[in-house]
């Protein structure tokens, strides 16, 4: 009975979106497999807010606790705007499975924000470490990466925590420092080591053509262990006046003191009511 309960309150934990009452979402397909499904969590207007949890590639859900909790934790606002939550195929050995799902799974967000009559012209992308490596590819995406989904109506704009912008670098940065054995979720979610260029070359958004861009907001702390600091430098170089860089001195991966996370936070809130309005 114990276990039940334990459960059912996990359950009841991961319907909630920073409000006293249980909100349960209407869950959406857009491929055959399990992973390959959408919450959708009705707001008050018509704006659209998609968000895409992390996890290395290899872990994560979209409902999972610890994910809905770092959302809500700084996407204060998000009650207001009709937010797409994005599951998609994980685990070892699936690359790039991640990138060709949210890429389908954005097509079907517009598809139905179209029939429920929310924006598609005010769509803005968010995602934390791995989940902010696939936001950035959705805003970056130039039609060579990927055959099964492509897009036409790019969001209007990107926010990226600590996302992952060069997967070879991140690799190498990660064998480098050796945290501990099988540290390198890189090369976990890409084996064998020898397609380890390839998919850098092919769906790392530091490769991408910039062609009509969104505005984009990087969030990285410079003590990050997991998604080094230079991955936000190389991409503020590479998108200049269409990206804006928040730098959090001595900010961890997903690791950031209460002052810390409140700057986030009115970040976050001015980044996103200027681009929707």
């Amino acid at each position: 009975m114990k276990k039940i309960i334990i459960f059912f309150i996990f359950i009841i934990s991961s319907l909630y979106l920073i409000t006293d009452e249980i909100v349960f979402p209407e869950e959406y397909s857009y491929g055959d497999n399990i992973s390959q499904k959408i919450d959708l969590y009705r707001g008050k207007s018509d704006k659209v807010l998609v968000w895409i949890h992390g996890g290395g590639w290899l872990f994560g859900n979209k409902r999972a606790e610890r994910w809905i909790n770092r959302f809500e934790n700084h996407f204060v606002d998000n009650k207001d705007h009709n937010v797409f939550m994005i599951g998609y195929r994980i685990g070892r050995n699936t690359a790039p499975n991640a990138v060709e799902d949210v890429l389908c799974a954005y097509n079907k967000i517009l598809e139905i924000s179209f029939k429920e009559g929310f924006s598609t012209d005010d769509v803005i992308v968010a995602g934390a470490s791995a989940g902010g490596h696939l936001a950035l590819l959705i805003g970056l995406y130039d039609q060579r990466n990927v055959s099964l989904c492509k897009i036409n109506n790019k969001p209007k704009a990107v926010i990226n925590l600590f996302g992952i912008t060069d997967i070879k670098k991140t690799s190498d940065y990660l064998d480098a420092e050796k945290f501990f054995t099988a540290s390198n979720y890189v090369k976990t979610w890409i084996l064998p080591d020898k397609d380890l260029e390839k998919i850098s070359l092919n769906y790392s958004p530091i490769n991408m053509t910039v062609i009509k861009a969104p505005n984009f907001l990087t969030i990285h702390g410079t003590k990050d262990s997991w998604v080094p600091y230079n991955q936000a430098v190389l991409l503020d170089t590479k998108l200049q006046e269409n990206h804006k860089l928040l730098t959090i001195d001595n900010g961890r991966h997903y690791r950031f003191s209460e002052s810390q996370n409140e700057l986030i936070r009115t970040k976050i809130k001015k980044f996103i009511d200027i681009n929707y309005n």
